[in-house]
């Protein structure tokens, strides 16, 4: 089975296209292999709505800490950090309905109860929610689960059953209702993707299995690799 092996360079030269900075800024893509995999995914998922007729796509991007610089992308590559201090993009419908897609944001769990100490949440590598002000949110602040549309985890690595199962508990804890949503074999893809584990290599035969098995119970989640990607904009080198 082939490694879950990236050309970072090439890979880094496509994201730099894609969100328009030149070669000196590609080091906002990651200084590791999984961290500009981490920026392919949430570029993938830009690129998806990109694709959608009647939507729009921009990039809000943070104010420089330098006087006089303009906004420039910063990904967010930890748990921690402010989100307001960080990139994201903005996602308009043909209706006008607006959403945004975050990188690295915490959002509650579906049992977490307002309120309660501690707090039940998630930092997700990549969240499309509801248009929200974020501004002002600490980095231990997290956006209410009724906010979340749609979500996506990136691995860099090749996909084994036991990372798959660990996904799908993912979800049950988000949005359980996925699991026992059934996809009909005529099934129309939505306006928002169905939550989604992306992996940089291949399946091995354990997670051909499982994955199969999620197919054939009709749940509205997704497992993907660099052979069925969210849109064909940016594919990975």
């Amino acid at each position: 089975m082939p490694k879950a092996w990236i050309d970072v360079p090439a890979l880094k030269s496509r994201l730099g296209r894609f969100f328009r900075v030149d070669r000196d800024e590609w080091s906002r893509f990651g200084s590791s292999v999984n961290q500009v995999f981490e920026a392919y995914v949430f570029a993938q998922v830009m690129a998806r709505y990109q694709h959608m007729d009647g939507w729009t796509v921009t990039i809000i991007n943070p104010t420089s800490p330098v006087a006089g610089s303009a906004p420039s992308v910063r990904l967010k590559f930890s748990t921690r950090g402010r989100p307001g201090g960080y990139s994201y993009a903005r996602c308009t419908s043909p209706e006008g309905v607006v959403f945004q897609i975050r990188h690295q944001l915490r959002v509650a769990t579906r049992h977490h109860e307002h309120g309660s100490i501690p707090p039940s949440n998630i930092c997700l590598d990549v969240a499309v929610i509801v248009d929200s002000d974020l501004d002002q949110f600490s980095t231990n602040d997290f956006v209410p689960n009724g906010s979340l549309v749609t979500f996506g985890e990136a691995k860099h690595m090749s996909a084994f059953a036991e990372l798959v199962a660990a996904f799908v508990g993912l979800v049950h804890e988000m949005q359980p209702e996925r699991l026992g949503r059934a996809r009909l074999p005529t099934f129309t893809p939505a306006p928002h993707p169905a939550p989604f584990l992306f992996v940089s290599g291949y399946f091995w035969r354990t997670a051909e299995g499982l994955v199969k098995t999620l197919a054939d119970r009709q749940m509205d989640i997704d497992v993907r690799n660099r052979d069925n990607p969210l849109s064909p904009t940016i594919r990975l080198p």
